[in-house]
């Protein structure tokens, strides 16, 4: 036989025995990858779905501060245990307090005695001529929104409606901003449901604390997907009341 062909045959067996040994190991490499990332998104599955549990229960029955924030300061804010029930509102000392630990990021100080900490940027709420049911008047969301960005809301608000918050037990213009972001809270909830501070949030519009892992799970899905998980689970939450009602 040639031994140019012995050689090449040889050099062939060699490449091979090399390449099939590479080959080997960058498969059992890409399956201990998939078995990881399979180990480590089941283990993040399971506590995604623990805190969700935790938070459905604890939103419905713990303290919450809901703060409202223009710009870089918290303008007004309210604590809430039942979005049903009326909230405390906070006062000019009270948000002086936060802004000061906001200023340094000192979110555990904020947070306090309460279970969760949102702060609400304005820009997430919808501004325009719709009208709201609001101290006993109906009042444009344009003039809410006035109202928040206002350093004497009280008198643009009696100026513009003829109506005085005195008149309401309201005389702190601070307060008197929470009774407005607490109204356009609860109209955007209404409205959207959970899906408003979980969409807000992926568009960086509402800081969480403490930021479990439901929320750092949200960062990570795509905002339409996000949409029609709430969507699907509304739906099937109203077709088990009409089911129910049925019976």
């Amino acid at each position: 036989m040639d031994t140019g062909l012995i050689i090449t045959i040889i050099i062939f067996v060699v490449v091979s025995i090399v390449i099939l040994k590479i080959v080997t190991k960058l498969i059992k490499a890409v399956l201990m990858i998939l078995i990881i990332a399979f180990l480590i998104t089941s283990i993040f599955g399971f506590f995604t779905y623990q805190d969700a549990v935790e938070l459905k229960d604890n939103l419905e029955t713990k303290p919450k501060l809901m703060l409202l924030q223009d710009n870089e300061k918290i303008v007004a804010g309210f604590v809430t245990t039942d979005f049903e029930e009326e909230p405390e509102f906070l006062t000019i000392s009270q948000i002086t307090e936060y802004q000061n630990s906001f200023k340094k990021q000192d979110y555990k100080k904020m947070l306090g005695n309460n279970y969760k900490m949102f702060i609400i940027k304005i820009k997430a709420f919808d501004f325009d001529d719709e009208e709201l049911d609001f101290i006993g008047k109906k009042v444009s969301k344009n003039l809410l929104y006035s109202v928040l960005k206002s350093n004497d809301p009280i008198s643009l608000y009696k100026g513009e409606t003829g109506i005085d918050p005195a008149l309401n037990g309201i005389s702190d213009p601070v307060e008197f901003k929470a009774v407005v972001f607490a109204v356009l809270f609860s109209e955007a909830i209404e409205k959207k449901g959970t899906l408003f501070i979980f969409n807000e949030y992926k568009k960086k519009n509402i800081i969480v604390y403490p930021e479990t892992a439901v929320f750092k799970f949200i960062k990570l899905i795509p905002t339409s997907f996000v949409k029609n998980m709430f969507e699907k689970a509304k739906d099937s939450a109203i077709n088990k009341i009409n089911q129910t009602i049925k019976r």
